[in-house]
């Protein structure tokens, strides 16, 4: 996997492992003949086997995976890049977005070549030039994002434990409670004996604080207004965020400035388009696992979730 220079290294490790997995739903393609569904786009079954067949003749990496009985990694990994490509070619389309040739060649060279390329991703040859168009759109969603994006939440860490009673499980009950009645989720935040905070979040400030370096790409700066998020904030950290989304602005934001290196861009870029994944729908084949949208990526089963979102009930976004 790539790896990506910028200010947080605890980031920056997360990035270098994410892939993000969108899938989408609907009456159109088959989920027989599917690996996964984007909208009304099939990746097909077959050339998703064909490419990990490759990797297994190619890559050093997969051979190993296959003998030692985790071949179901690469297979998400697969997945992964070819939902990865047809979302956005959803939003590239929407929003008039075009990958500059020259930008793409260049990233190549930067990692060694197609050959080298291939499997590290791990894609096959003949996609590497995707994968790599696909990454320079995405930093052009993620450079709009930074300069234009803040989010307001109403918020708190569960950090505290107890026999029978993880954070993660306090956390999760806080978090229905809170979407069952929004209007006092400060005041169920502190009857769960926790802190509350009333916090506006815009991506290069929070990319510039190193205990919430990781936030910018986590589901608080993907969700929609009417959200609440139960999420680990941090994978160095212990704790489990409660987070109420009560508005999300994409008007310029004087004070942004340009805090987030170029090369974590394509990240923060692809959590921009959490709402497109959820407005299409979410469809995956069995044998991949299922759709884990708070890390949008795929999950083996629903315990290997990590996070959660529950809809609240009749949270409207502020006016600007």
């Amino acid at each position: 996997m790539m790896r990506i220079m910028g200010r947080s290294k605890v980031l920056l490790a997360v990035l270098a492992t994410s892939t993000l997995l969108l899938v989408g739903c609907g009456s159109g393609p088959s989920q027989v003949t599917s690996a996964a569904i984007v909208g009304d786009r099939s990746v097909p079954l077959a050339e998703v086997q064909q490419e990990i067949q490759w990797l297994i003749d190619h890559s050093p990496e997969a051979k190993e995976a296959k003998q030692q009985r985790k071949l179901d990694l690469t297979a998400r990994e697969v997945v992964a890049n070819r939902i990865k490509h047809e979302l956005m070619a959803v939003a590239a389309q929407r929003m008039g977005l075009r990958a500059d040739p020259a930008q793409v060649d260049a990233q190549i060279e930067r990692f060694g070549g197609v050959d080298a390329v291939a499997t590290q991703i791990p894609t096959e040859p003949s996609r590497v030039r995707e994968f790599f168009t696909d990454r320079v759109l995405a930093e052009q969603v993620g450079a709009q994002a930074v300069g234009n994006l803040a989010v307001t939440a109403v918020s708190t860490v569960i950090t505290a434990e107890a026999p029978g009673s993880t954070a993660k499980d306090k956390a999760i009950e806080l978090g229905r409670k809170v979407a069952a009645d929004p209007a006092r989720a400060a005041q169920l935040i502190a009857e769960s004996g926790n802190e509350p905070a009333n916090r506006t979040w815009t991506l290069p400030q929070t990319f510039g604080e190193e205990a919430n370096a990781e936030l910018v790409i986590s589901p608080l700066f993907g969700a929609k207004p009417g959200t609440v998020l139960v999420i680990q904030p941090s994978s160095q950290a212990a704790g489990w965020m409660v987070a109420l989304v009560t508005d999300r602005r994409t008007a310029p934001l004087p004070d942004a400035g340009q805090g987030v290196p170029s090369q974590a861009l394509s990240f923060i870029g692809w959590r921009q388009l959490q709402p497109l994944a959820e407005e299409l729908g979410i469809r995956v084949n069995p044998r991949y696992g299922v759709w884990d949208e708070a890390g949008m990526k795929l999950a083996p089963n629903t315990d290997e979730l990590t996070g959660f979102q529950f809809p609240a009930r009749d949270v409207r976004p502020s006016k600007p």
